[in-house]
């Protein structure tokens, strides 16, 4: 069986090398994080159909956990969604706000805490509108909000106003699943990797976007927090003994090579290139 010993030449060099690494050791210690937790974000696929926005598994991901948090009523929601239903079943509610001109709006409700684009009840997508009635006309008065004829005598009133009237506007759900998805490009790297391979890591505690990314290949993914490790190194000052003490480490190393190893330039010399350079 061959000797597997090392020569005093090959060993020494092989000194040499940890002493360099050693002394690098203010550089690669920090990188391995042994101090901080360890994040795993995982991911998985949201899609578009007769069911709405849903998820493509949704035994993968956390209890409580919905596709976006734009719309609402759907996946894991705790709402009741009362109000939603009852505008879901073409009924409208008057609000105390006035446009100048009549006429359909679109735009993004804001309920209580809530603040959402769409609402998915019962598989149907739907978009919040509001509605300036025509039929519904109103003057102001020093402040005051009158019905057309009924404002005071002699005061000056302005144009008219329209009472907007909340409703819902059924959509579609690849069209609702595009407008409330973020692109790749704008969440952090960690986040970003985990929707387009499948699994990102983190050594701090990421805020994950509550609705699904756009990856490049037009796929929607919804990542979430799938794990949570504890640091290898409890401790901060272990740390830092370790980044003071490699440097240290790596002189006594060297210091026990000298005189045994040394550079040697084996490139050319200045009088090899002074003749190199003559015509």
């Amino acid at each position: 069986m061959p000797s597997t010993t090392l020569s005093p030449r090959r060993r020494d060099a092989l000194g040499a090398l940890v002493a360099v690494l050693l002394l690098a050791g203010p550089v690669w210690v920090p990188a391995l994080h042994l101090d901080d937790p360890t994040y795993r974000y995982e991911r998985v696929r949201v899609t578009a159909g007769e069911g709405g926005v849903a998820f493509a598994n949704a035994s993968a991901v956390p209890p409580d956990t919905t596709p976006s948090d734009r719309i609402v009523c759907s996946g894991g929601s705790s709402r009741a969604c009362a109000f939603e239903r009852h505008l879901a079943r073409n009924h409208t509610v008057l609000a105390d706000v006035y446009a100048g001109s009549p006429g359909e709006r679109s735009g993004a409700f804001a309920l209580g805490p809530d603040r959402y684009d769409y609402v998915q009840i019962d598989g149907a997508v739907y978009e919040p509108t509001t509605l300036a009635n025509r039929s519904r006309v109103y003057v102001v008065a020093n402040g005051t909000v009158y019905e057309a004829g009924d404002a005071p005598e002699g005061v000056a009133t302005s144009g008219d106003v329209y009472r907007n009237e909340l409703s819902l506007r059924p959509v579609s759900p690849s069209t609702a699943l595009a407008g409330v998805a973020r692109d790749a490009e704008g969440v952090p790297t960690p986040i970003e990797r985990a929707a387009r391979t499948g699994t990102g890591v983190a050594h701090e505690d990421l805020s994950v976007p509550r609705t699904p990314i756009r990856t490049a290949d037009g796929a929607y993914y919804r990542v979430y927090l799938a794990d949570r490790h504890r640091p290898v190194i409890r401790s901060d000052w272990i740390e830092t003994l370790l980044v003071l003490g490699a440097p240290a480490a790596g002189l006594v190393v060297l210091s026990r090579l000298r005189g045994r190893v040394a550079i040697t330039y084996v490139g050319p010399s200045d009088d090899a290139r002074s003749e190199d350079s003559r015509p």
